[in-house]
């Protein structure tokens, strides 16, 4: 073969490669995957399931991740068929973005996003603490209490015997029926959705002769806070009078500073430098030696602290409810100033309802299994954290490390 030869030769042996190589480039895939049907549930209602749907596809290099973001956080995912994506909520009050996103393998990003607003659908809860039996001419004391941790409280009216009595949404009042007989007590309280509730209570009076030992505490203040004096309000009550009363509240030192008209006053001095969660007892004796024991929780706060969030060391108020089979995880808020506190709850940063009573609160979540974070934000900051197992469909409680 001539020199010629082979030099055309080579050079077409370069063409023909750089043919076949460029035969065998692939093209990249740049287009996005599809989302369609990306729709909600009609109804919007806190404490009631909201599920999230979208169709998707992606015809080029697949799906690679798929996501649902309440508010920039992922919720619980499952699949419909082969390209229907589900998410679910259990909702909670207020207003949110909803973002649905998709990427195949060539990292090509889809997404949309919803706004929307979850109604509040539970009514206000309300207390009324008072004996059911009194004596005819004594004063006793009746408190009341109407809180509504979603949209607030709107109005509280207060009805004895039908006649209008002015109150507050948090309030004890001193009450004197001059007739035996039954008597009627209807408390009411609209919230700010216009939710109702009302709760009546009959109370029976009697001559003074036939009324059992009784006793409530009347006031005690929110927090107990360190190095700071407080004061507990009790009214006890018995025909034969009251021989004994003794206020215990955890290692706070108590005294009885005054007594009239069946209400003792106790002074407290506050020595404990850190936050807890302390039993007030009250043990009463009348002349006869009747006992009567009434108790409640406290919170305590460690010194200059103005709110606090704790758990409770064992955890074994789990339990699933029949329509929406949420999770109650309790916990404990406090803070000298209640009106202002702000409180949140958020299960791995999505956000789940709360009811309760200060200080005893229960996050209400929508349960998936493996492990979990749940925080609780007091006035738009982060203040506790704490991890927890979950694994369905046993109806187990939530196992939390030890309180700090």
């Amino acid at each position: 073969m001539s020199k010629r030869n082979k030099i055309f030769f080579f050079i077409s042996s370069l063409i023909v490669l750089s043919l076949a190589l460029s035969s065998c480039v692939l093209v990249k895939d740049s287009t996005k995957p599809l989302i369609s049907n990306f729709t909600k549930s009609a109804t919007l209602l806190s404490q009631h399931m909201i599920y999230f749907k979208a169709n998707i596809i992606d015809t080029g290099s697949g799906l690679d991740k798929v996501a649902f973001e309440l508010n920039n956080s992922p919720l619980p995912l499952s699949k419909e068929g082969s390209s229907v994506f589900v998410a679910s909520w259990l909702g909670v009050y207020g207003s949110y973005n909803i973002t649905v996103l998709a990427q195949d393998r060539a990292g090509n990003i889809a997404t949309k996003t919803d706004s929307f607003f979850v109604a509040d659908s539970t009514p206000p809860i309300i207390e009324v603490k008072t004996p059911l039996k009194v004596a005819k001419s004594v004063e006793f004391p009746l408190s009341v209490k109407a809180y509504d941790l979603q949209s607030g409280i709107k109005s509280v009216s207060l009805e004895i015997d039908g006649e209008s009595v002015p109150i507050s949404s948090n309030e004890t009042l001193k009450w004197i029926f001059s007739s035996v007989g039954t008597h009627y007590i209807s408390l009411t309280a609209i919230n700010n959705q216009g939710l109702v509730s009302t709760k009546e209570v009959t109370v029976n009076v009697v001559n003074e002769r036939k009324v059992p030992p009784y006793a409530q505490f009347v006031s005690f203040p929110n927090v107990l806070q360190s190095d700071k004096s407080a004061t507990f309000t009790v009214y006890a009550y018995s025909p034969n009078g009251i021989k004994e009363i003794d206020l215990k509240v955890g290692k706070v030192a108590e005294s009885l500073y005054s007594s009239k008209n069946n209400t003792y006053t106790f002074h407290l001095a506050v020595y404990s430098l850190t936050d807890e969660l302390i039993q007030a007892t009250c043990t009463v004796y009348d002349a006869l030696g009747v006992k009567k024991v009434i108790a409640t929780n406290v919170l305590v706060l460690s010194k200059d602290s103005t709110s606090v969030v704790l758990f409770p060391h064992n955890f074994s108020a789990t339990e699933f409810e029949s329509a929406d089979k949420y999770v109650k995880i309790p916990f404990f808020v406090g803070g000298t100033d209640l009106d202002a506190l702000k409180i949140k709850a958020y299960v791995d940063g999505v956000p789940v309802d709360i009811t309760g009573s200060f200080p005893e609160m229960l996050a209400l979540w929508n349960p998936s299994a493996g492990n979990h974070v749940l925080a609780i934000a007091l006035n738009g900051k982060i203040t506790e954290e704490k991890e927890f197992s979950f694994s369905p469909p046993e109806k187990t409680s939530p196992s939390f490390p030890a309180t700090r």
